[in-house]
């Protein structure tokens, strides 16, 4: 909140003091003739960033600069500035920086005149850059651009900030203490504990440190109105619509992590209703969503969000599709396309310990794969993750059901990882693809899918391995396409084993020459090796004559 009473103070001494004296590394002055001056100016966004990156601040705007008034008539500093556009003029100020930063804009009556109040607050967690990419710092009572080093050394000081970690000059008294009690008695029991007080309690799970309690502390068993004077505010929203766009849940609530944990949960499994499956003759009860993904996924959100800023996380259930969204980008280097081999990075690393003692965090860091094994067991999609703007959606396929694959995992119990499952998925009902189609999913989730893969096959009964001029193929074995849903089967001829064979060979050792090929082949003739290779549309020869060499063409 933006402290006018200490705005008015400084706007008293500007009567009897030059500007020059009170700027400093929190507090910059500004004087434009208009609101259309003030978006056209440039200096205003590396302002905003270097207050940003340092210590946060203000910027009055209505404050000549004290060296263009004639000495001593400090009064006329106060030139006033136009009533502005509040939300227009916000949005805008916002825009001229990169990330998104909270931002507040408030207007200041002093002696008839009116000041523009800017308060940029400190983002300990991300450099903060004007829009044409500088990076900017608060030197002395002005703003310049980082040097390189500087940079360098800003960014290694984030990596270490731990924003849910800070201590509030706030005692326990501020907890919820139903909340409170109800955590103390999960705690205990879990543990096996009979005597443990509720100081001691607190300690023990970081809710405080040295009776002094901590943001992560509030954020988990805090009153909603002392976590929103003190950390900000911070929403949650359960929708849920049917595939005609009914909407049947709108809730939209403010609370602690812990009751807001339960409420999430109590929505969902409200939501989770069975449904009765037929195949082959045996009846099935199977949930609309699987339980686990949806706890993986709505923890991460709740602990790996940005709490730097306000905004909310919400679950909308539209149709057969649930999207789990919260505020804040992917943080410590993660993208989307590695998230599931990637080692956990917590921005919040307080509060994701804290989590971690009530086992709602894994500590291995295997959430995104127990939520991809989880769906694909219900043969569906892979959860997928997209970073957007600010803030990251995680989406689910719901409802949908391959019935062979939830028959074949839960009723026959085959225990089966994220390559074997990835594999019965993609053969469902087409019955056969390629490798490289498949090894190009299984990358995303391992660092050698070619190995993954070799050995998922090896553990799966029901497909194989054939090839045929146009490529090597993932086959449903003929006498499970009833299982699989398959209604067309690849034809393969006697020379689809030297196709398997080749591709493995090529796949291991990455090129070949002919008389390598011809060897590993057990071919007879250096013709009939060329001529083999030649009606292979999988493989690339390069280079002519004995050097020549064969490679796979997707591997060039």
């Amino acid at each position: 909140m933006i402290n006018y009473p200490l705005v008015l103070q400084i706007l008293n001494e500007l009567e009897h003091k030059p500007s020059e004296s009170l700027e400093s590394d929190i507090l910059e002055f500004k004087a434009y003739s208009s609101e259309a001056a003030l978006h056209n100016a440039k200096e205003l966004s590396e302002e905003i960033s270097a207050l940003a990156n340092q210590k946060g601040g203000l910027i009055l705007v209505g404050v000549r600069d004290s060296r263009s008034v004639m000495y001593g008539m400090w009064p006329d500093q106060l030139c006033g500035f136009d009533k502005v556009d509040g939300y227009t003029t916000l949005e805008r100020l916002r825009n001229k920086v990169k990330p998104f930063i909270a931002l507040e804009l408030g207007e200041i009556n002093h002696h008839g005149k009116n000041y523009l109040v800017i308060k940029v607050p400190h983002r300990r967690d991300l450099l903060v850059t004007t829009t044409s990419g500088k990076v900017c710092i608060r030197d002395g009572k002005s703003s310049r651009p980082m040097t390189p080093d500087e940079i360098e050394q800003a960014v290694k000081n984030l990596q270490n900030y731990d924003w849910s970690s800070e201590s509030l000059e706030l005692s326990p008294a501020v907890l919820n203490e139903t909340s409170v009690q109800e955590a103390l008695s999960d705690f205990a029991s879990r543990r096996k504990l009979t005597e443990l007080g509720i100081p001691n309690f607190l300690e023990a799970i970081g809710a405080t440190h040295n009776g002094i309690l901590t943001r992560s502390g509030l954020l988990f068993l805090g009153k909603n109105n002392v976590i929103r004077e003190q950390l900000g505010r911070f929403e949650y929203r359960f929708s849920r619509k049917t595939a005609g766009g009914k909407l049947l849940i709108n809730d939209v609530w403010e609370d602690c992590l812990w009751e807001t944990i339960k409420r999430g949960k109590a929505l969902f499994d409200h939501c989770n209703q069975p449904q009765n499956l037929s195949f082959q003759g045996k009846e099935y009860t199977v949930q609309l969503l699987d339980k686990v993904v949806f706890h993986e996924a709505y923890l991460n959100a709740l602990v790996h969000r940005d709490y730097s800023v306000d905004g909310m996380v919400s679950v909308n259930f539209t149709g057969n599709q649930l999207i789990i969204t919260s505020p804040g980008t992917f943080y410590g280097g993660i993208t989307s396309e590695d998230i599931a081999k990637q080692e956990p990075r917590h921005r919040n690393k307080a509060l994701a310990k804290m989590l971690m003692e009530y086992h709602l965090v894994d500590r291995a860091g295997m959430g995104v794969l127990r939520m991809s094994v989880s769906s694909l067991k219900y043969g569906r999609a892979f959860p997928k993750f997209v970073e957007g703007g600010d803030c990251v959606e995680v989406i689910m396929q719901g409802e949908y059901l391959r019935p062979g694959i939830f028959v074949l995992v839960t009723d026959q119990g085959a225990d089966y990882g994220i390559p074997e499952l990835l594999i019965l998925n993609i053969v469902y009902e087409f019955g056969f693809v390629p490798v490289q189609q498949l090894t190009r999913q299984l990358a995303k989730v391992s660092n050698n899918p070619w190995d993954a893969f070799e050995h998922a096959l090896s553990r799966l009964p029901y497909v194989e391995l054939c090839g045929t001029r146009g490529g090597v193929f993932i086959r449903v074995k003929p006498e499970w396409n009833k299982l699989f849903n398959v209604s067309k089967t690849l034809r393969i001829t006697s020379a689809s084993p030297k196709h398997v064979k080749l591709y493995r060979y090529l796949e291991r050792h990455g090129n070949a020459s002919n008389a390598n090929i011809k060897a590993h082949l057990g071919l007879r003739q250096t013709s009939q090796t060329s001529a083999f290779l030649k009606s292979a549309a999988y493989v690339k020869r390069s280079g002519r004559g004995p050097s020549s060499l064969w490679s796979l063409k997707e591997k060039e």
